[in-house]
């Protein structure tokens, strides 16, 4: 998993699909912090910076002059551990502080020299099949009330 990347969108293999920031962040909080929990009894983190809340500027461009703006701002959360020396950072929307907390440790243990825990991978499979089975099925549930505009030009 070292070698995905970090935005998300994709799995590094060249391939579409979640990269572990995604996953991390849309991912059930409970089993998250399960694993976490379980990090913890393996490896000594320590608290750099605790979770806290703050607000992040959203860049968007305009698609017809491509002139560069901001959106607006959103509400985050962020927080950085070491993780048996080695630094981590989460950063999620919204005040989640255990999922910024959490997300700092995977983190760490993602881009520690090595490859990842094995529980990290697995996890991270599984949860990447949930998300995705969520995101389809809310997907779906938009499709349904999409309107075709030819239709109603027929009748």
């Amino acid at each position: 998993m070292n070698d995905a990347p970090l935005n998300g969108n994709s799995n590094g293999k060249g391939k579409a699909g979640f990269g572990p920031d995604y996953t991390l962040c849309e991912c059930e909080l409970e089993p998250l912090r399960q694993l976490v929990t379980k990090l913890e009894e393996s490896y000594p983190v320590s608290v750099v910076r605790s979770p806290s809340v703050c607000l992040a500027m959203i860049p968007a461009e305009d698609s017809l002059e491509g002139q560069k703006f901001y959106l607006g701002e959103a509400l985050t959360t962020e927080c950085e551990v070491k993780v048996d020396g080695k630094p981590g950072f989460g950063l999620c929307l919204g005040d989640e502080p255990v999922r910024a907390y959490c997300i700092a440790v995977v983190d760490a243990l993602l881009h520690a020299d090595g490859s990842a825990p094995a529980d990290i991978e697995s996890f991270l499979r599984q949860q990447e099949k949930a998300v995705a089975r969520r995101d389809q099925d809310e997907f779906d549930l938009i499709l349904q009330s999409q309107v075709d505009f030819k239709l109603m030009e027929e009748e």
